[in-house]
């Protein structure tokens, strides 16, 4: 393994504190989409920060330093996690809310208040990504988001598109990565217009697109999200079980 040089260990430091103060944006505006990445790619940067913003804004002087550091570590790696789930609930964000005034509690020094307070800084700006995304759900705002839902728009633009098995397996196909019209074909045994039929239905639905150039069908954000909602879904009410 090369050893690194303190120029190295110089630029990345610099790289990861550059990228925090991106987030530190972000979190500010609640709008995760301007950092241009996937979810899972996010919480990782978001972990990253994690250990610059730590390693920055802890007391250095204090015999504790290493075991609150590594339990900081923890709450908060779970909280950003919750950055990148399909779905959030309230009571979530209250029991690490809850873990971490406990271990404030039991804190043996009053300059553990200026450690405490930055972790729930970043813990703060955690929760405040979440409640800026569609995953986080209430029971107050579920119920309301109920009684508004449009089930002429549901059921033509989200339902109807995924009831048929064939254009499930069309679009699992795609989970892949791109398929052309021949490998479909081959895999679907749908072949001329009955393939095409379908494809026109979840393209219509903004499930799938094509890529004009190449010929290549692929799931749009919107079919990702269906799916893995369905899949999702189908392991809560126990009609699928984890291989």
């Amino acid at each position: 393994m090369p050893i690194m040089t303190n120029e190295d260990l110089a630029k990345i430091r610099s790289e990861l504190e550059s990228l925090n103060g991106k987030l530190e944006r972000i979190m500010v505006s609640g709008n995760h989409r301007s950092l241009g990445c996937s979810p899972s790619t996010l919480v990782e940067h978001l972990n990253d920060a994690i250990d610059v913003d730590l390693e920055r804004r802890m007391v250095s002087s204090c015999d504790c330093r290493p075991s609150c550091k590594s339990l900081f570590t923890d709450v908060l790696q779970r909280s950003s996690r919750m950055v990148g789930e399909l779905v959030v609930e309230e009571r979530q964000i209250t029991a690490l809310r809850m873990e971490l005034e406990q271990a404030r509690v039991k804190a043996p020094y009053k300059k553990c208040s200026i450690c405490f307070e930055e972790v729930q800084n970043i813990f703060n700006g955690h929760v405040r990504m979440v409640r800026g995304q569609n995953s986080y759900v209430t029971e107050q705002n579920l119920r309301a988001l109920i009684l508004k839902m449009n089930e002429e728009s549901i059921t033509r633009n989200l339902l109807d598109p995924v009831s048929n098995p064939q254009r499930l397996e069309i679009m699992k196909c795609m989970a892949e990565g791109p398929q052309n019209y021949s490998s479909l074909s081959t895999t679907t045994g749908l072949k001329g217009g009955n393939l095409l039929f379908h494809l026109r239905k979840l393209s219509t639905a903004g499930m799938i697109s094509q890529d004009m150039e190449r010929g290549y069908y692929q799931l749009t954000d919107k079919g990702s999200k269906v799916l893995r909602y369905l899949v999702m879904m189908s392991l809560e009410l126990g009609e699928e079980k984890w291989v």
